[in-house]
């Protein structure tokens, strides 16, 4: 029996040591808090290297995105993860102000640098201030945000050493009214901050910083139990005033430093999303649901290279929405929009003046009402639902476009099946047709460029390899534009045309 008693023992006392020897040492606060700051302010100064290229005004990027618009001339609710009293300071930042509409003579880099110095003060000096320690234990430090140091702007260029900001009346009244804390832990070599809402320390968002990351976790449930602390306690003072039946899911933001002047910023639903929301009065308003995606979408940017990457990989989105044409139903949900997830990895490279996207699509859409299915989208169905694509510009400085293998896209309008709820009739080609818009090169890249209005030409596309092709089930006569010419539209069909693909128009290109 000793025996056994022994072993017992001395197997607890091994762990018990083993366990002590493994603990962390109790938090040092302080050097936690700058670890957070530094990190904050490193992350935000690097994505102004990484993003400031896109924004100039001469970027083959912004190019691009004006010429589209040739082509052309003749398709979140997310609480706010902090109360609007803990980030009074932050509207006194270079970017707020730009945002705000306000001029500056800094360029989009300076005005980061900028944020990027303020936001470290702000995080050590308004937030994880000395003075709004509340206690600590082994493992995290508890900080209450006080009026005072919390509501002071933020020191401005060019403010004399000796004055002290003004604090903000509207954060004070707010923060002597609502109690908000920040619980603060250790995290690898940053730290993890939680924001607690009132007495009863409801999880609003949690914050997590390292040396080369930002990001925010949001539970949203949890952060609407937070919100409603919010709303009864400030009243109209409050930012939220949204109202749900179901709310769950969780939800990522995050900025990623990957290197000198190169950052991601990542989008990513961790739990499925299934929001209904309601209005004031408790009416059925829009319900939401979206699969998890870890990440939905994320950008990176390299100032290096000067390249911006993006990656979508959405999963399924269900939305519904009220259906009362005739203005006589109660508030409902009995139209319903669905689509099959969006995906899309594209690039696009400064100089070179290109965007390169592969594999870029959608998964079927549709639209219907308590079933009656009345629009229908489809893509590529034969190419996994995707396509791939170079935009660039050409001599004229024109978007230019080619794609593999095909674009092959087709929308079924029945809106016959919901006519009668209509208050008035859909015309003729919406009440039961499928389009077809088809783009082939047969087998080679098939390629078209934007052609600029004139005097004597309203705008389009020209053709410039492959094939496009328009039609509808409901007419043989189908729009048919070869390499070398041009599709443009015309103000009325003529007569005996169907009415949509009678106002295109096949021409020489000018």
């Amino acid at each position: 029996m000793r025996m056994p008693r022994l072993l017992t023992l001395t197997t607890l006392s091994t762990v018990a040591l083993a366990a002590a020897s493994c603990s962390n040492p109790p938090i040092d606060p302080k050097a936690v808090a700058d670890h957070v700051a530094d990190g904050s302010r490193e992350v935000v100064h690097q994505t102004g290297g990484g993003i400031a290229f896109a924004q100039s005004s001469d970027s083959g990027l912004q190019t691009i995105a004006t010429g589209l618009s040739d082509a052309t001339n003749g398709v979140s609710g997310m609480p706010a993860p902090m109360p609007a009293a803990m980030t009074s300071a932050l509207k006194h930042t270079s970017l707020a102000a730009v945002m705000a509409g306000m001029p500056s003579i800094m360029t989009t880099e300076e005005q980061f640098d900028s944020t990027a110095d303020q936001i470290r003060v702000w995080v050590r000096e308004r937030v994880l201030a000395d003075a709004n320690l509340e206690s600590t234990s082994d493992d995290q430090a508890v900080y209450l945000l006080h009026p005072d140091p919390t509501c002071r702007q933020l020191p401005q260029d060019g403010d004399p050493p000796d004055v002290t900001p003004p604090l903000s009346d509207k954060c004070v009244d707010q923060l002597t009214k609502l109690e908000v804390r920040v619980v603060l832990r250790a995290d690898g070599d940053g730290g993890r901050l939680t924001i607690l809402i009132g007495s009863g320390r409801l999880e609003l968002s949690t914050f997590i910083v390292h040396s080369n990351s930002i990001a925010v976790e949001i539970d949203l449930a949890k952060a609407y139990a937070a919100t409603q602390v919010i709303d009864q306690t400030l009243g109209t003072e409050s930012p939220s005033g949204s109202h749900y039946d179901a709310l769950s899911g969780k939800l990522r933001l995050s900025l990623t430093k990957n290197g000198e002047k190169n950052v991601t910023g990542a989008y990513s639903v961790l739990q499925a999303i299934n929001v209904s929301t309601l209005d004031s009065s408790g009416a059925l308003g829009p319900a939401v649901t979206l699969a998890a995606s870890d990440p939905a979408l994320s950008v990176t940017g390299d100032g290096v290279n000067k390249t911006l990457r993006a990656k979508v990989a959405m999963g399924k989105l269900d939305v519904s929405a009220d259906w009362d044409p005739q203005g006589v139903l109660a508030p409902n949900r009995d139209l319903h929009f669905s689509i099959g997830g969006i995906f899309s990895d594209t690039t696009f490279t400064d100089g070179a003046n290109t965007i390169a996207g592969t594999g870029v699509g959608f998964g079927p859409l549709e639209y219907d009402v308590r079933g009656q299915q009345f629009v229908t989208v489809g893509l590529n169905p034969n190419n996994g639902n995707k396509f791939d694509y170079q935009l660039s510009l050409d001599a004229s400085n024109q978007p230019q476009i080619t794609l593999t293998p095909r674009f092959d896209l087709s929308v079924g309008a029945h809106l016959g099946v919901i006519a009668s709820q209509l208050t008035s009739a859909p015309p003729s080609y919406e009440l039961d047709e499928t389009y077809n818009v088809n783009f082939d090169g047969g087998g080679a890249a098939a390629g078209l460029v934007a052609v600029p209005q004139t005097s004597a030409f309203g705008g389009g596309i020209k053709i410039t390899a492959g094939t496009l092709t328009i039609s509808t089930t409901s007419t043989p006569q189908n729009v048919v534009v070869p390499a070398g010419k041009c599709l443009t539209g015309l103000s009325t069909a003529p007569d005996g045309a169907h009415p949509l693909l009678g106002k295109l128009a096949v021409v020489d290109c000018p």
